[in-house]
Parts: structure tokens; C-alpha cells; sequence
């Protein structure tokens, strides 16, 4: 800990450059580690934000969007129930049909811009683009399908290939409840493992801007000094990173800021290691 603090310090810096690589990878790790949970933290706390909007919605439309639909039962591809055509309009943004005669598909697709359309042995995602006009459909196949939807006072009840499940507002919540408990988990894994690949490869890239920064001061230093640098001169960068992504900010030209800000890093504590030298020698 006290090491990520020394890295905003100059002159902490000619502590490290000699220290052995493997210590200076152990800083890294951890460092990654303390990054990749408070940025979990974070979008943790955004995903269960969106998980109490979802329980709020089914809670409030559920039962209500159940009310509205008819029982669907599909026996290998072909629409069973309904009978008769069925469409509902959700405005001007999104229209679900449900088609037993194939005869009218056509006018269906003429008809809506933005569709999901229920035919005999297949279902078809229309949508078209606002900016081009251009139409994107999406055809699956449904020959193999047999499954049924039935709307209750609560929500529906499904039966596919022959295994029950409900759909409810108190279903919902609870498996919303479930996957909460693992947001952190799975997002630290993910966080650490992308920070563990991408820091240390920040550190090689920069190799390249040290081996100038050591030409300008006209000072010799091993790569292995140079490594351990760019190690900790890594640090306010990074934390500069994650303290916008925490915040929500947002600057044009970022990653430039990131790789000036790691950069002037970078020159200080090489510069203090050279001095630091020069007066030991003296």
C-alpha cells in the first residue's frame, strides 16, 4: 500500500529502481487487484441499480402485459393457439404479431417498421434503422419448437420440451435477487484479468519513451531499473483513469491526458534516480 502512495512521490522512486522485478510485479498485482474492485464497486452499484428498476417494472406491468396476450402453444413449428391473428402495438416503436396463416406475413412486414412476427415454422425480427431507412430482419427457424405461454392473474406460465417455469414479478425479484449476490464477483474477476493483461503491457510500450527520457538526461540505467519505474509511474495514471470512470467524467482526448500524465511520471523518477545517483557519488 504504502508503495502506490511513493508513487506520486518523486523521490521515492530511487527506493524502487533497484528492488528486484519480481517485487515490483507483486506491487503491480496487487495494485491491479485494489483498481479492478473499486471500478467493480461501482458498476456493481449500477447493476443492481438496473436490477431494482427491472423488479420495480415487472412488479408495476407484468400482470398487466400477461392480460393482454393470448395462450401461445407451438407443436413443432406450427402455431396451435391462437386461431386467429393476434397484434399488439406497443406506439409507434414496436408491434408483436402472432400469425397462423402464413397468406398474411407479407402484409405484416409491409405494414410495421419494427416487428417480432410469430408464423408457422419460424419467427422474424424486423427493424428498421431511423437514420437509413434500411431494414434489418433476422429469420430463426421454430420446425423443432413445441412450447406453450399461458397468461395468468400474475404473469405466464411456460412449458417447454415438456418442463414448467412461471414468469412472475416475485420470480423475477428473486432470481434478480440471485445474480446480485454475484455482480461484485464476476466483475472483479473481469476488471482484474483485463488490468492484469493491459498495465503490464502499458509498462512494455512505455519502455520505449524511458529509453528517451534517460537519452535526454544523458543517464544510464538497466532495463530492469527502467522496468520498475515505469511500474510505479504507472500508478497516478491509472488512478487518474479510474477516478473519471468512477465519476462518470468525461474529457475529450483522454487517453492522451493518460499517456502525458504516465509520461511526466516517468520523467520525474527517472530524473530523481539520477540525481539521487550523483549525489551518492559526490
Amino acid at each position: 500500500m504504502f508503495g502506490m502512495f511513493g508513487a506520486f512521490d518523486p523521490k521515492f522512486y530511487p527506493k524502487i529502481a533497484k528492488q528486484s522485478t519480481g517485487k515490483s510485479i507483486g506491487f503491480l498485482t496487487v495494485f491491479v487487484l485494489i483498481i479492478a474492485a473499486v471500478v467493480s464497486v461501482r458498476y456493481t452499484f449500477f447493476v443492481h441499480s438496473g436490477f431494482n428498476s427491472a423488479k420495480k417494472w415487472a412488479d408495476q406491468n407484468l400482470a398487466t402485459i400477461a392480460s393482454e396476450y393470448p395462450v401461445v402453444s407451438v407443436e413443432k413449428g406450427m402455431i396451435m393457439e391462437p386461431k386467429q391473428t393476434f397484434i399488439k402495438e406497443y406506439g409507434e416503436q414496436f408491434t408483436v404479431v402472432i400469425e397462423p396463416d402464413q397468406d398474411n406475413v407479407r402484409a405484416h412486414m409491409d405494414k410495421y417498421h419494427n416487428l417480432a412476427l410469430l408464423t408457422q415454422k419460424q419467427l422474424i425480427f424486423k427493424q428498421v434503422k431511423d437514420n437509413s431507412g434500411a431494414e434489418e430482419i433476422k429469420t430463426y427457424p421454430m420446425e423443432k419448437a413445441s412450447f406453450s405461454i399461458t397468461p395468468g392473474v400474475s404473469g405466464f406460465k411456460l412449458l417447454f420440451e415438456q418442463k414448467p417455469f412461471e414468469l412472475t414479478a416475485k420470480i423475477i425479484s428473486r432470481l434478480l435477487d440471485i445474480a446480485g449476490l454475484f455482480v461484485f464477483p464476476v466483475l472483479l474477476i473481469l476488471w482484474f484479468f483485463v488490468y492484469l493483461f493491459t498495465k503490464p503491457l502499458h509498462v512494455f510500450i512505455f519502455s520505449l519513451v524511458s529509453l528517451i527520457i534517460t537519452a535526454i538526461l544523458k543517464v544510464k540505467l538497466p532495463y530492469k531499473e527502467l522496468w520498475n519505474i515505469g511500474a510505479y509511474a504507472l500508478v497516478p495514471a491509472t488512478c487518474l483513469a479510474a477516478f473519471m470512470d468512477i465519476t462518470g467524467l468525461r474529457v475529450l482526448f483522454f487517453p492522451l491526458f493518460y499517456c502525458l500524465a504516465y509520461s511526466v511520471y516517468l520523467y520525474l523518477g527517472i530524473k530523481a534516480v539520477k540525481q539521487a545517483r550523483e549525489t551518492v557519488s559526490k
